[in-house]
């Protein structure tokens, strides 16, 4: 039977007396420096913590990670988190997820308790306060997004607007010179998601660079509001003959709107989306659709932050991640507009 190591153990060892070794693990200040190390040292060859452990306690730091993804705008990207976790563990770290909203007094409270080192933050607004308020308050942390002023900051990000752009270069090679634009999520001036902005600003631009006519709508965040949106555009606009989105979550409302006006996908009119690709190629008919890795921004956000912490990155690093674009069975060539309701063929 392996007998357990423990607290007597190592005061005995190190020859000192166990509340000392009970200050020293509850990282009290009290305790000669000199005492302190030697307790340490036995703690590590008697294996009586784990090494997170006895490098927190030797270091005075507390090894943990907060990922701050809340839940105002998607759901949660399992695939960012879990690399990130993976990504964090396999530098010796612990990543904690933060789900919930947080007030200016949370958000500090977790740096100034000793809960987290340093912060990933996810689901970034154009002008978000959490942002502005780490960058006071100069703590370490990094962005999987990006706000509108990225000076001095670390993220990672898709480059949405560079896909969507991509998007409409495709269609306008087949032929397509009416293209509908559908984001989701709420847009107030003190509230706006950063992925959505970057993405409009990518189909107007490309739109002014071909001279086409824009027709840029944002739903709510239900299915039903993206039906109703989507449907009056192709309504109010007959000559579309394409439509994009830069998010999953308004696919299968632009699908529903697209049947509810009795048009086919791609005979009638085209469809691009951000869809992932197992999705994606079991549609019928198959989506030509965006895609990121969630791996590389999850990977990226945990090594930029750990560079950080570990001194190895004193300069600003901003990475954008292009999607790709997946042509499938979704985008044809484009036919005479559609009069919807009037019976023209």
């Amino acid at each position: 039977m392996i007998k357990k190591t423990t607290i007597v153990d190592i005061a005995r060892a190190a020859g000192v007396s166990v509340s000392t070794v009970s200050r020293i693990l509850n990282n009290k200040p009290d305790v000669a420096e000199e005492t302190r190390q030697r307790v340490l040292q036995v703690i590590e060859e008697q294996r009586f913590a784990p090494h997170t452990a006895w490098q927190q306690l030797r270091s005075g730091k507390s090894r943990f990670i907060a990922l701050h993804f809340p839940q105002d705008f998607n759901p949660l990207s399992q695939g960012i988190i879990t690399n990130a976790a993976m990504r964090c563990e396999q530098f010796g770290f612990t990543l904690n997820l933060i789900v919930g909203a947080l007030s200016e007094t949370d958000l500090l409270g977790i740096f100034r308790s000793g809960q987290a080192d340093g912060m990933i933050l996810v689901e970034i607004l154009v002008n978000d306060w959490r942002v502005e308020l780490l960058r006071q308050h100069t703590t370490n942390f990094v962005m999987i997004g990006r706000c509108a002023d990225t000076t001095g900051l670390s993220y990672v990000d898709s480059d949405i607007g560079a896909g969507v752009t991509d998007a409409i270069e495709h269609l306008v090679g087949l032929g397509h010179r009416h293209i509908g634009f559908i984001t989701v999520g709420r847009i107030t001036p003190e509230k706006e998601y950063g992925f959505t902005a970057w993405a409009r600003q990518g189909y107007h631009a490309a739109c002014r660079r071909h001279d086409l006519p824009a027709y840029a709508r944002t739903t709510d965040l239900t299915t039903d509001s993206v039906v109703a949106v989507a449907t009056e555009l192709l309504t109010q606009h007959p000559e579309i003959t394409a439509l994009v989105t830069p998010q999953d979550a308004a696919v299968p409302g632009i699908l529903k709107a697209i049947t509810a006006c009795g048009l086919s996908i791609p005979e009638d009119i085209s469809v691009v989306g951000l869809l992932d690709e197992s999705f994606a190629e079991v549609m019928t008919p198959p989506l030509t659709a965006l895609s990121f890795s969630s791996r590389t921004l999850g990977f990226t956000a945990a090594e930029m932050l750990v560079a950080r912490l570990n001194g190895a990155a004193p300069d600003p690093q901003q990475i954008l991640v292009r999607p790709e674009l997946c042509v499938r069975g979704s985008t044809a060539p484009a036919r005479a507009p559609q009069m919807i309701g009037k019976g023209t063929p």
